[in-house]
């Protein structure tokens, strides 16, 4: 038939209907049985106005065709003719398909363009034919009201469609957003307590463990200071190396208040030695205990910083990647919308018009005029687009520096009270190593 000849071949109504336009396959089925109808309708109206033998024969087959196709689309038809051309509409559907299948929801710049350009020129066609109805130039058999019938429902069901499409590129729009948030799980190190912690044993060791080298460096030095001031009897230091007989009795006295001496100077040398002892075994204690406490901070601040540095890094590549897809998500949808809306519109007007052509002459004109200017309202496909969410921001600064670097080492050691009388040991450096952060 022509209207299959005139799909096939690219007729200007109906060469768009390859390309993806609302999604589902029904709607895209829809549109190619509307585009051959219309078709039928155009070669009906059109050759009867030349008034032939010819054309009226050719009329009686193009009403038999659209009657077939009505009903075949509805029942699936059982002549033959109704047959054929459901089998055309499958293969045409199946086309459509084919080339829409890939990126079905986000690919929405492929969806407008097509589709618009479609329903534009058939109600480019159907508004022709409706003006040329009204002014009694064209006639409309009974087959291509019947026709006209089935394209007013398909254009309902298309302008129902769009809702559906309108809900998923919101869904849409509103998961690229909510993708660019979800970048924030990286920025949240549950770390940073964990060192804290850690520098805090560190410092409060360190801050006892100078006490106590306080305490033996008074003990230990009122010990030396005892030994150091040893004062024995004066006696003592002239007796003879030889004595003589008339000597004894001299140095037996000499030797009896030495003993005195010496057995108080013991008492008391003896407990200070004690005292020196016991503050000297505290102080080693607590300081091997520092000395493990931070190569225990060191360690730590080094793994923060490894997370730390890792996840800051994912963060940034997170949001540079999320924020780039919302943009390239909107951008499509904002053609989808426009498109969607082109749609819905024409579809409004081709069932307006669609309307006048199926009324009474006497309410034609009238109603042709309200097609005219009638004013469509698309707010409900209003898209909501949204800025990027502000970040939580990922802070590397306080790994800036690291154990072993002068600045780190001032500030958490050297710089410390306690340093003076509990220095710290050699300390560990962070490897230089990449590794992947969790959050």
């Amino acid at each position: 038939s022509h209207a299959q000849a005139a799909v096939s071949q690219g007729h200007p109504q109906c060469t768009s209907v390859r390309v993806k336009t609302l999604g589902p396959a029904m709607a895209r089925s829809r549109m190619v049985v509307s585009c051959m109808l219309l078709l039928a309708v155009l070669g009906s109206s059109f050759h009867w106005a030349a008034g032939s033998t010819a054309a009226s024969l050719e009329q009686l087959q193009r009403d038999h065709m659209m009657l077939a196709l009505t009903q075949g689309s509805m029942a699936r038809g059982a002549s033959e003719a109704g047959g054929r051309l459901l089998a055309l509409e499958a293969e045409l559907a199946t086309a459509v398909g084919a080339r829409a299948q890939s990126d079905e929801k986000r690919d929405r710049s492929a969806e407008g363009s097509g589709q618009e350009g479609h329903l534009g020129r058939i109600l480019a066609a159907v508004q022709k034919l409706t003006v040329g109805v009204v002014n009694g130039t064209e006639h409309l058999s009974e087959a291509a009201v019947t026709a006209l019938s089935s394209i007013g429902e398909e254009m309902q069901q298309i302008r129902n469609t769009t809702a559906v499409t309108h809900a998923e590129d919101q869904d849409e729009v509103d998961r690229a957003r909510d993708a660019v948030t979800k970048c924030d799980e990286w920025a949240h190190i549950k770390n940073a307590s964990r060192v804290t912690t850690r520098e805090e044993a560190h410092a409060t060791c360190r801050s006892l463990e100078a006490d106590l080298q306080q305490t033996k460096a008074t003990a230990c030095s009122k010990y030396l200071e005892a030994m150091q001031g040893l004062d024995e009897p004066d006696c003592a230091a002239s007796l003879p190396a030889d004595p003589e007989t008339a000597e004894l009795p001299s140095m037996l006295r000499c030797v009896q208040e030495t003993a005195d001496y010496w057995e108080d100077f013991n008492a008391s040398v003896t407990v200070l030695a004690v005292s020196c002892d016991e503050a000297s075994t505290a102080h080693e204690d607590k300081k091997s205990s520092c000395d493990s406490a931070q190569t225990t901070f060191e360690a730590t601040f080094c793994s923060y910083r490894t997370q730390l540095t890792g996840a800051c890094s994912a963060y940034d590549k997170c949001r540079d990647s999320a924020v780039a897809e919302q943009e390239d998500v909107q951008a499509k949808v904002r053609v989808a919308e426009a498109s969607r809306k082109a749609q819905y519109v024409a579809a409004a007007h081709i069932e307006c018009y669609l309307e006048v052509l199926l009324a009474s002459p006497q309410q034609q004109r009238g109603l042709l005029e309200k097609c005219s200017s009638l004013i469509v309202s698309t707010t409900q496909l209003n898209m909501i687009y949204h800025e990027a969410p502000a970040g939580a921001g990922c802070d590397v600064s306080p790994v800036a520096t690291h154990p072993c670097q002068e600045p780190w080492l001032q500030e958490r050691y050297e710089g410390e009270k306690w340093y003076s009388n509990a220095p710290t040991v050699a300390c560990t450096p962070c490897e230089v190593k990449e590794t992947s952060a969790s959050v």
